[in-house]
């Protein structure tokens, strides 16, 4: 088996210079508008690349509305969405406009979001709260109980956890992905380390909360996802806009199509269809014919290097993701074929580092998709999360991509 990275051009290894060198910390928990000017003007954001309301997939369609409707934007959530067809409230995607949000990925302005920065380039970028697993807003559940959560979160526990940063300083995502990759997670699909240890970090500063907040943080596996969906979005910024670098800066899905974007052609999307997730293990009572197709931001963590490119870190991951957990260190090694350069930090169990970056010509050349951990949606909204599974980001957007670059460079 051939285990040796694809040889780097230039702009290449001038973008994985700058993805390795990025050092994004926590500072602050706002609400959305504090810090996008697309909120800030009234707008809501989604995951994936573009989808105007009447082409999304119930449960994106479901969230948006809920999420409005709390936000107050109308009485119904169908009146809110009238609103967003009409223009009335803009639309963009997270990747747009600074920010990721797992599955559907709705965010409106009085959203609470993480806020990191990287203070050698002084970029920031967002995501918002984890809201737990299984009847959650961002899987398409709508319910009362959802939105009672929601606001919770926006009146408790983000002032709390804002308290927390000022007592604690800021949260070192860097030195936490090291960490957590040394006890089990691969920082997408098992995420209870880095929770674990995040919690420690802003415990401190959680003494006079509601008991609530670290309660909530503490029972929620999967808090750490948004963190480590926060840091992966802020480290591929920093190596946005390299010309001519094939470095992949995202992979985004909306549910009907799923985009990519490369460091040397900016903010352009390249898109395929979006592929159900295969293999996948679901949750007692539901089939196959009960998912969704591929959806959420949170696929940034593969697209860093983590997740399913990180899979030899998490035997936890593998099973829960449909996989033979021996097979994983395997899987791992033959995805080097596609990577961009290798963590000196990071390391997988074996001793060697991390994937770091994800070539897109590569991809291209190789017929290898990137692989993606992720959630699974029921395609009806209102129930929520029915297991988890392994997608691809379809080769087409790969494909347009690479032929946009003269043959000599290729």
């Amino acid at each position: 088996m051939d285990t040796t990275l694809h040889t780097p051009s230039e702009a290449l290894a001038d973008s994985v210079a700058k993805l390795a060198a990025a050092r994004p910390v926590v500072i602050d928990v706002v609400p959305a508008r504090e810090i996008s000017a697309h909120h800030a003007a009234g707008g809501v954001s989604h995951a994936g690349p573009p989808i105007v309301p009447s082409k999304m997939c119930p449960p994106m369609r479901a969230a948006l509305g809920a999420a409005l409707t709390l936000e107050g934007a109308a009485g119904t959530a169908e009146e809110a969405i009238a609103l967003v067809e009409s223009g009335d409230i803009p639309l963009q995607p997270n990747h747009n406009v600074g920010g990721v949000g797992p599955m559907s990925g709705i965010v409106t302005g009085s959203m609470p979001v993480w806020v990191a920065k990287d203070e050698a380039t002084g970029k920031t970028a967002w995501c918002p709260l984890n809201e737990g697993s299984g009847r959650v807003l961002r899987y398409g559940a709508d319910g009362p109980d959802v939105l009672e959560r929601l606001a919770w979160m926006r009146d408790v526990l983000a002032p709390a956890l804002r308290v927390a940063l000022e007592k604690t300083g800021p949260l070192d995502l860097y030195d936490l992905h090291i960490k957590a990759l040394t006890d089990g997670d691969e920082a997408h699909h098992r995420t209870e380390s880095g929770t674990a240890m995040s919690l420690v970090k802003l415990a401190p500063g959680l003494e006079d909360a509601d008991p609530a907040v670290p309660r909530f943080i503490a029972t929620n596996g999967q808090w750490f996802l948004n963190l480590a969906m926060v840091f992966s979005k802020l480290a591929l910024d920093c190596a946005r806009d390299v010309p001519g670098s094939p470095l992949l800066t995202a992979i985004a899905r909306n549910g009907v199509e799923v985009g990519i974007q490369v460091s040397g052609t900016g903010d352009q999307w390249f898109v395929g269809p979006a592929a159900m997730p295969g293999p996948a293990r679901l949750f007692a009572g539901y089939t196959e014919a009960d998912m969704n197709p591929d959806l959420g931001d949170s696929a940034i963590v593969e697209t860093y290097g983590l997740g399913a490119l990180a899979v030899a870190a998490s035997a936890e991951a593998a099973y829960n993701c449909g996989l033979d957990p021996e097979d994983r260190f395997a899987i791992t090694t033959e995805l080097r074929k596609i990577a961009a350069g290798e963590s000196p930090d990071i390391l997988l169990p074996n001793g060697k580092g991390a994937i770091l970056g994800v070539d897109a010509l590569a991809v291209a050349e190789t017929r290898m998709s990137p692989p993606v951990h992720t959630g699974i949606a029921h395609k009806q909204p209102g129930v929520g999360q029915i297991g988890a599974g392994i997608t691809h980001p379809p080769l087409q957007a790969f494909d347009e991509y690479a032929a946009l670059v003269p043959t000599s460079a290729a």
